[in-house]
């Protein structure tokens, strides 16, 4: 029986993942044995994305080995429930019997304490691919300013109305949208420019990796960072600016290649 395992490092992201595989239990076994866990544990943060062996079951539970406190190493299981369970153990080889138990249990594991509330756990396990595409969600975060603001003004006046039925007016509440439109429009303007841009782009990349891939939906090319020359970031760099979000960004190659995108495919 072979089961999928992967590596996190200390540069890794939440998601990321390294030497994606099929392995049997040996090979599992020696993959845990052979991690550079004295470099990687090093200044290393125990927390549930950190420098591990995380391994997965096709029943949807997964068992990840980390650094503990005091050289000890942390067992954290996820099960199908996505509910999240800890288990200190002592010594690296306590935690690969522990790996033995999850191959030879099928996945299911007893004897760990509830490690307590966390928002979206399986988000620490799951293999994030890290693709980034013009999709609803890059839109609403480079609008959401201004659809939050909007949402707000809609609401309030109806509460205005249901208060006082006979004060409200409609033409105030039409006034209110249209200035709010003026004031945004530069973003919208912005926007409609980006989707030109960006509309069949692909960019595939994370934090720990060397390599990324950009290119259209049909055809992309794979770079490596080590021969990025510059990266220049167009936009306004001030937090409250309404139009934050708004960016473009140049990536210059070695050999004088270049690549643009902007901030929808952030």
């Amino acid at each position: 029986m072979k089961l999928t395992s992967k590596l996190q490092y200390k540069r890794s992201e939440k998601g990321e993942f390294h030497d994606i595989a099929e392995r049997s239990l040996d090979e599992t076994i020696a993959l845990i044995l052979n991690y550079p866990w004295d470099t990687e544990r090093s200044l290393a943060s125990v927390e549930l994305t950190c420098p591990s062996v995380t391994i997965e079951h096709p029943s949807g539970t997964y068992l990840k080995i980390g650094p503990y406190f005091s050289g000890k190493y942390s067992l954290y299981y996820l099960n199908s429930k996505k509910r999240i369970y800890l288990k200190p153990a002592t010594t690296l080889e306590e935690a690969c019997e522990w790996v033995k138990t999850y191959f030879e249990q099928k996945g299911e594991l007893k004897g760990f304490e509830n490690y307590g509330f966390t928002l979206n756990p399986a988000k620490h396990f799951i293999t994030n691919p890290f693709v980034y595409q013009v999709n609803t969600a890059a839109s609403f975060r480079l609008l959401n300013f201004f659809l939050i603001m909007i949402g707000t003004v809609v609401f309030m006046s109806f509460l205005k109305y249901l208060d006082h039925p006979d004060e409200f007016k409609l033409s105030t509440l039409i006034y209110v949208l249209f200035f709010s439109t003026l004031i945004y429009s530069p973003v919208f303007y912005l926007y409609f420019n980006y989707l030109d841009a960006d509309r069949n782009n692909y960019l595939q990349i994370s934090k720990g990796h060397d390599d990324f891939t950009f290119g259209t939906l049909s055809t992309q090319k794979t770079y490596s960072k080590q021969n990025i020359a510059s990266i220049i970031s167009y936009g306004a760099h001030y937090r409250r600016s309404l139009w934050g979000e708004c960016e473009v960004f140049i990536i210059t190659f070695n050999n004088g290649e270049q690549i643009k995108f902007t901030s929808l495919l952030k």
